[in-house]
């Protein structure tokens, strides 16, 4: 089994040997390592060279994580995926857990858990908005268990707190027009192609919080509710196909952008 692990990086010189340490020391199944370097500016480059012959490294003109991620998206030789920000990491046994689980169950997607890593050491695991408990969903149960966290909720939001069946994530790409909320909407057609969900209440994934990062600082308040609106079109395209085309259900799609800005504030006062 070949895990593929993409990597989109840009200006992270500081960052990128702790998260490629992290991924190559794992055992349980082979690592099929893809680097895109985002037009760095630092020593980025020069540190992935010495990662020759372990990683498959890609330098790209300056266009963004979606970009990056969308040229590593082209490269994948694995059997299943994984998205691994450049300054976050994997934990010790992350891809033994995932192999078993894989195995057991037959998934096409594991969902795991992660905790927030704060530059002073300190660690955060966000409960509210992740499972705690160990499930596995069939397509039958997607419209009860899987869909209603894309109407209300951000748990299914992120792609770098899974693992995909390759088929699921080939020839698909994600939105260069979004600032924000773009893994949502690639996760809203992964979820719904796939035919069985894994949720484990494993913490297998470091979310470093650099504060500098896009969910950060540096997009506006305006531009996240444009992205968020736009989510919100892709959602009720969904809708008939999940069974689930309602004027109820459509309000409640809309609603949510403004729902997600009292959940920022909440996880922000946490974070404190």
């Amino acid at each position: 089994m070949t895990f593929s692990v993409i990597i989109p990086s840009y200006n992270c010189e500081k960052y990128i040997e702790r998260c490629l340490e992290s991924i190559l020391s794992q055992k349980g199944a082979d690592a099929d390592v893809i680097v895109v370097n985002d037009g760095s500016t630092d020593g980025t480059e020069k540190i992935l060279e010495r990662y020759k012959g372990r990683i498959r490294a890609i330098t790209t003109e300056n266009k963004g994580s979606s970009s990056a991620r969308n040229t590593g998206i082209e490269l994948i030789e694995g059997d299943y995926v994984m998205f691994v920000d450049a300054d976050d990491w994997l934990a010790p046994g992350s891809f033994e857990r995932l192999s078993a689980v894989l195995d057991e169950t037959g998934a096409d997607v594991v969902k795991f858990r992660y905790t927030k890593v704060f530059p002073d050491g300190r660690e955060l695991v966000d409960e509210a908005n992740q499972f705690d408990t160990y499930d596995v969903i069939e397509k039958a149960d997607f419209k009860e268990k899987i869909y209603p966290y894309f109407i209300r909720g951000i748990r299914l939001n992120s792609m770098c707190v899974g693992i995909y069946r390759a088929t699921l994530i080939k020839g698909r790409r994600l939105r260069e027009d979004m600032r924000v909320a773009e893994d949502a909407v690639f996760s809203l057609g992964t979820y719904t192609k796939a035919q069985k969900v894994a949720i484990i209440p494993d913490i297998l994934y470091n979310y470093y919080q650099t504060g500098t990062g896009l969910t950060g600082s540096g997009v506006k308040i305006l531009q996240k509710y444009h992205c968020n609106f736009m989510f919100a079109k892709e959602t009720t395209a969904y809708l008939k196909e999940w069974g689930m085309d309602s004027l109820g259900t459509r309000i409640k799609v809309y609603s949510r952008p403004f729902f997600l800005t009292f959940d920022k504030i909440r996880r922000l006062k946490a974070d404190k």
